[in-house]
This record gives C-alpha cells, structure tokens and sequence, in this order.
C-alpha cells in the first residue's frame, strides 16, 4: 500500500515562500547587459583623471545582485546609461554591490554645425527670435540678400550678392521702433507662450527631436585607446 505524504497549510505556505525566494533570488543575480548599457565605457583609475578634466560630471551610480558581480556591474552600466553617460568609473565594490562615477564625454551637434544649446519653439516648431517693429507694426530689419539669391551669408556671397545682417538692438531703439529679444531661458520662453527646448542630453534626444548629430568625443577616445595599446 502507497502511503500519501500530506503537507498541513503552514508546511505548503513555507514550501511557497522558499520557491519565490528562491526564484527573485535568481532574478536578481542574472542581470543582463542591455544594449544601452553595452554601449558605456569603462574607465581605469588612470583614465578617469584624464575624463574628469575633459567630461561632463553627471552624478554617482550603483549596481547591486545577490552573489554575482556580473550582475551587478551590469545593472550600474544600465544605470549610467539611463542618466546618459558615456563613461563610468566603478571607484567602490564588493561582489554584489558597486558603486561608480558616471561621465558624459559626447555632444549634441546642430544641424547647422554648431554644438546643441537650447531655445525656444513657437506652436508650429519655429525657432523664437529676435525682431523690431516699426510704428506701424510690420517687422524690420530681418537678415537678407541684396542684389541674389540667399538664405544664408554662404549662399549669398556664392551667388556675388550683399549680405545685409539682422537689424541690431540698439539701431532698432535708435529710430524709434520696438525691440523684442529673443527667449534666451525656459521662463521667458514661456511667458511667450511657447515652448523651451533644452540643449540635447542624450543620443535619441539629439538625432530624433532636434535632427542634430551624436558625437562622442574623440580626444577622449583617442586618449583612452592610446593608453590601452601602451600597456599592452
């Protein structure tokens, strides 16, 4: 005769609990590397004092797992990247737990060339500017070709025309018009009733929103590479 192993309730609930402890405790040591987070360079002691004076700072970042340092340090390379960081130095650790200095050493360039700042949008993703107004309300002064075709100085001159630049401040007051100056901060953007735009932190922001370039900063590149084949 078969005899029936029977678990009262506190057993079965005892059982219960061990098995979810048991599988959060997998879980939490089998943290993957995302592809965001792949993409996060790690600094040696040496290096981080070179990207210290050549990056942006962005704040201190922790990685924890139950008994795997993989795991951990995956999830501070996640975290690093989360707040848009470049580069990371893990400067504190023991085998579930670390702690490191996340770096910004990239930049968001314009579309015209420039680096990314940030400005103010009108309702219709217009770019706020500067203008003057006449006694009779029409604007003034506006950048333009004389004598070609141009939208741009370059163009202008190519096309052997006269760039004429935007009307100035103070010329504008000096005849008696109205001056009103471009939204340089998010307050006075909103006071207009648009919308401020910050300069782009991270890469989707930059190439996405604002149709600039992500570049990662080259010198720092340069000078980490160049490190790395000297000690080898």
């Amino acid at each position: 005769m078969k005899t029936m192993l029977l678990l009262n309730p506190s057993m079965i609930r005892l059982v219960l609990v061990i098995a979810c402890l048991s599988i959060f405790l997998f879980s939490c040591s089998t943290t993957r590397l995302t592809t965001r987070a792949s993409q996060v360079y790690l600094l040696s002691a040496t290096q981080v004092h070179h990207v210290e004076s050549e990056c942006e700072f962005l704040g201190n970042v922790t990685g924890a797992a139950w008994f795997s340092y993989e795991a951990a340090l995956n999830e501070l390379l996640d975290n690093a990247a989360e707040i848009g960081a470049t580069h990371v130095f893990v400067n504190i650790g023991r085998k579930d737990y670390l702690r490191g200095e996340a770096y910004r050493c990239a930049y968001c360039m314009a579309p015209d060339g420039n680096p990314d700042v940030g400005y103010c949008v009108d309702d219709q993703g217009n770019k706020d500017r500067a203008y003057c107004l006449d006694n009779q309300g029409n604007e003034i002064g506006q950048a333009h070709c004389k004598g070609a075709n141009g939208e741009t100085r370059q163009e202008c001159l190519k096309h052997c025309g006269t760039w004429v630049p935007t009307m100035s401040k103070s010329e504008c007051e000096s005849k008696g018009y109205a001056w009103y100056p471009k939204a340089e901060n998010r307050q006075a953007c909103e006071e207009k009733g648009c919308t401020w735009l910050p300069a782009a932190k991270d890469q989707y922001t930059c190439e996405e929103i604002k149709g600039g370039q992500w570049v990662i900063d080259k010198d720092v590149i340069k000078f980490l590479k160049q490190e790395k084949e000297e000690s080898e």
